[in-house]
């Protein structure tokens, strides 16, 4: 049974669950990932001879190595994790799935221009990338046609409703919405004001409502997330130059969830 005190972290567009493995269950190859950026950094600054910048630097990627490598958290969650690509995903949910409870769905997200509550929709794949999105225009990636399949997709409303009805959920549990989703964030965050669910704060990237959708839609997004008052953190698991910052910002939304 769920514990009352937990918080469900909702992954859309998961792909090898890089951000929840930074934020609940660092392993060696983001550990790795991290030295590399970090000692490229501290290599461009000696080159430079920047070294008023070098020492600021030194201190931040110890603090990150610390937090992230070294402290031992562990959290009350419950991950609910989506992403089409099961090649890509599985593994990783699996991995995840040994330290928290995670519910993997196999699915897509619809975006704001769906006309159904569960459709089955094209499924586009970028070349030379895990990427995929139910969009193909406006995007800048060359799509490999051959990879082309199909997907059921669901508004992000009726999936809440589905996991209450199934009691994986609560209709009033705190979340968290981590989302990169190649354009469908546009729906998600609709559906959220639509049905009055009012995450604690949405982390990831919000860059493909304008890439994909344009200025105007990208700017609608940003209007609904102030009025429904939910904080956006841009965070990207492949990304170690936002580790940092997500630190504090992940201190303050797990402090009631965090096990002592």
């Amino acid at each position: 049974m769920k514990r009352k005190d937990t918080l469900t972290i909702i992954d859309i567009g998961s792909h090898k669950l890089e951000e929840l493995s930074i934020l609940v269950y660092p392993n060696n190859n983001r550990y790795l990932r991290y030295m590399a950026w970090a000692t490229m950094r501290i290599i461009k600054s000696i080159i430079k001879m920047d070294f008023v910048k070098l020492f600021q630097q030194i201190p931040r990627q110890l603090k990150v190595i610390r937090y992230y490598f070294v402290e031992n958290r562990k959290y009350n969650l419950n991950i609910i994790a989506i992403e089409p690509n099961i090649d890509v995903a599985n593994k990783y949910a699996k991995m995840l799935a040994k330290k928290y409870p995670v519910y993997y769905l196999p699915i897509v997200i619809l975006g704001h221009d769906a006309n159904k509550e569960i459709e089955l929709k094209k499924l586009f794949f970028y070349d030379k990338t895990i990427s995929s999105s139910i969009y193909h225009k406006n995007i800048a990636k060359p799509i490999n046609k051959k990879k082309t399949t199909l997907s059921l997709g669901i508004k992000f409303g009726t999936l809440w409703d589905e996991l209450v009805k199934e009691n994986i959920i609560n209709e009033n549990d705190p979340f968290i919405l981590r989302m990169n989703c190649e354009g469908s964030e546009m729906g998600i965050i609709q559906e959220c004001r639509e049905k009055k669910l009012i995450p604690l704060c949405i982390i990831g990237s919000l860059g493909d409502i304008k890439k994909v959708h344009g200025d105007k839609l990208d700017s609608e997004a940003r209007k609904i997330l102030d009025e429904m008052n939910v904080p956006f953190f841009y965070f990207k698991g492949d990304d170690p130059g936002t580790w940092y910052g997500m630190m504090d910002i992940w201190k303050h939304y797990t402090a009631k969830h965090t096990r002592r």
